[in-house]
């Protein structure tokens, strides 16, 4: 047996102008054909997975590069084709092969390519062949059609969000595809479209936690092999854009039919409930002054770098000011020409300084403040819930008005209150701590504050959707329009 394994990613915000380039790719996750030796990350595991599963039953593999950019703008058309071809070419110089394994995003968009991952898998079938097997894992913020179904043999999903199962579903693609090429299952695969966007965490308890249950305990089960709800990812504007369920049944087009649709239906009935609450900032900070006891956390989710936006807005740090909140702390703003300005001062020094609001023409305005520099590093980490902690870049950390302001050099958002703690900043004598996350600190800070608030504020990853230009997106779907399946009131 010969198996092919690649990875190649990012989540593209179309609304945001800051650009993925070449340089933003190997300054994410790099590796040059030798997973084995990559640190243990998500965008690392499932590819190290695969090759230790085929090594162990002695198969051959080659490898291509392995890359993951963090979320940005649309990718350059020169750096999607370049990091594309690559790929193709190793693939064609290592054929044939029995099986491809490629650990993607799904919400790739570059210029030029809507769907770049129907694009790159399209290719890949070309130079295979229909003999060979193609299996495919993806984050649950994508984007599909029946055009990646048209090419690949088996695609799953992440389940979780935040992420957690990047490896479990790896594992799952694996033993499917395995089964595959050896003859024991024949996978169907079908999607049914919910027409909905949102952002649907699966951590806390309630509809999508049960939801999630559902769909792994239907698993192996009466000719069903693997089912993936893909949520979507909200802030790019294209035609494939929204909430999809996928079922793969064993040689049965029809039943893969009726089980995505009953999934399906199901998540459409509790989209609303399940779908995470976002408060407008004017209320999140009128409920931040009023706070007492432990910390209120207020996130900024709307120029988080998780979902694409530079990260260098100062809507709510300015607000933190103008309600006279303190102490409090806000981080990260990401802005290496004013980290290196504090370099030159020093640890101490009290000067007038603008931060923020220099990337692109939605991060603006910049906040002008007096300001003493408290805390100094280069090259900083931070902790990443038992993973490889992540690189931060230099850090700087104002101290204005009570507020602790952490500057960073690389794009970032907060992974773990290490974050705050490890560049000399306390959180248990806070009055509000603000962060630039959409929802992935949630769990980690749950027992150190008294209440959490995602917070509506202006940016490129815009929670209210009509705030933002879209004129691609299929309608109808909802929010946009209340009950586009007119599945409301129904019962199951």
């Amino acid at each position: 047996m010969k198996i092919f394994i690649s990875s190649f990613g990012t989540e593209s915000n179309t609304f945001a102008t800051y650009p993925a380039g070449i340089a933003v790719f190997e300054g994410g996750f790099w590796n040059e054909g030798d997973i084995a030796a990559a640190p243990v990350t998500p965008w690392a595991g499932p590819a190290r997975l695969w090759l230790e599963n085929a090594k162990a039953r002695g198969w051959e593999v080659c490898e291509s590069i392995h890359t993951f950019a963090p979320p940005a703008g649309t990718v350059s058309r020169f750096t999607y084709e370049q990091l594309r071809d690559r790929i193709l070419d190793d693939l064609r110089n290592c054929a044939p092969v029995d099986m491809v394994l490629l650990y993607l995003h799904g919400a790739m968009v570059a210029d030029g390519y809507e769907d770049c991952e129907a694009d790159l898998v399209a290719r890949v079938r070309k130079i295979v062949g229909e003999e060979t097997k193609i299996g495919i894992e993806l984050d649950l913020h994508a984007h599909i059609d029946q055009t990646l179904l048209d090419v690949a043999d088996i695609i799953v999903f992440f389940k979780t969000y935040p992420h957690i199962d990047h490896n479990e579903r790896a594992q799952d693609l694996f033993d499917l595809m395995e089964k595959t090429v050896s003859g024991e299952i024949h996978p169907e695969m079908c999607l049914f479209d919910c027409k909905t966007m949102g952002i649907f965490p699966t951590t806390p308890e309630g509809p999508m936690k049960a939801f999630m249950a559902e769909m792994v305990e239907a698993e192996g089960k009466d000719g069903i092999l693997s089912l993936s709800l893909n949520h979507g990812f909200p802030w790019a504007d294209v035609s494939i854009a929204g909430a999809k369920m996928l079922a793969i049944s064993d040689g049965d087009p029809a039943l893969a039919s009726a089980v995505a649709q009953k999934f399906g239906r199901h998540f459409y009935r509790i989209r609303k409930v399940a779908a995470l609450e976002f408060t407008p900032m004017d209320e999140a900070i009128e409920a931040a002054t009023k706070s007492v006891g432990k910390p209120v956390l207020l996130a900024d989710v709307s120029d988080q770098t998780g979902g694409g936006a530079p990260g260098d807005t100062c809507h709510m740090v300015r607000a933190f000011l103008d309600a006279g909140i303190r102490p409090a702390t806000f981080g990260p703003i990401w802005d290496p020409a004013a980290i290196e300005t504090c370099f030159q001062m020093g640890v101490g020094a009290r000067s007038f300084l603008r931060i923020g609001g220099k990337s692109e023409p939605q991060s603006g305005p910049p906040l002008d403040i007096e300001a003493e520099i408290t805390f100094l590093k280069r090259d900083c980490w931070q902790e990443n819930d038992g993973m490889a902690e992540v690189f931060i870049g230099d850090v700087a950390v104002l101290k204005c008005q009570g507020v602790d302001i952490v500057l960073t050099s690389n794009r970032t958002n907060v992974y773990s209150p290490g974050f705050f703690l490890s560049h000399g900043i306390t959180l248990d004598d806070k009055q509000v701590i603000g962060v630039k996350n959409l929802y992935k600190h949630t769990d980690v800070f749950a027992d150190l504050v008294s209440k959490q608030y995602y917070v509506a504020t202006p940016g490129v990853s815009q929670p209210d959707f009509s705030q933002l230009d879209f004129k691609n997106i299929p309608r109808p779907i909802w929010p946009f329009e209340a009950d586009p399946l007119n599945l409301d009131g129904d019962s199951e």
